[in-house]
């Protein structure tokens, strides 16, 4: 390989060119830590992300829950709305226990989907079969009807409106409240 150099005025300028190829460690070690320093914000990402993730499905469920509660209260008889207010997914004794039989059988199947069995509460054989096995996730659902501390709205003996709270567990609880209006057309 012929050496090539320049030279002005007798003196060299330029060293010969040579097998010089490759990164110096210095040059190693500077890319080493930049890319770790890289790697490393990208890793803390994931536990953010996995909890915006768990919080999302977390706040899907509750409005799935509040929503289907709505769904329910709207099959109930207008006259039998108000027996429902009050009703606690989380507790077995109370409202639950006291109500009449339509609004019973929905109020359990409440608990079933949210809170499950637990707390001196279980399910009948053909509940169960009915409703499936379900994996609940320890909600609790606060429902309301025309109540004032809770769920203010218009008075009139046409007019409810129901309010439900679904409570999921987590740190912070995540909390959704939906509410609706009924109307007795008759």
């Amino acid at each position: 390989m012929p050496v090539r150099s320049v030279t002005k005025m007798g003196g060299k300028i330029a060293m010969p060119l040579g097998d010089r190829r490759g990164f110096t460690l210095v040059e190693v070690l500077v890319a080493s830590m930049i890319l770790v320093v890289a790697l490393l914000t990208l890793a803390s990402m994931f536990p953010v992300g996995y909890r915006q993730i768990a919080d999302a499905g977390r706040l899907t469920v509750a409005v799935t829950g509040a929503r289907h509660i709505l769904e329910d209260i709207g099959d109930v008889p207008f006259n039998n709305l108000s027996n429902l207010n009050g009703v606690d997914t989380s507790s077995n004794t109370g409202v639950i226990a006291g109500l009449g039989a339509p609004e019973s059988a929905i109020a359990r199947r409440w608990r079933y989907m949210l809170a499950g069995s637990g707390n001196g509460f279980t399910f009948t054989a053909a509940e169960t079969a009915a409703w499936g096995t379900v994996q609940t996730v320890g909600a609790s659902a606060r429902v309301w009807v025309n109540d004032a501390a809770n769920c203010p709205g218009p008075v009139s003996p046409t007019l409810r409106r129901a309010c439900v709270t679904i409570t999921m567990p987590s740190t912070p609880p995540t909390t959704v409240t939906l509410s609706t209006i009924i109307v007795s057309m008759f």
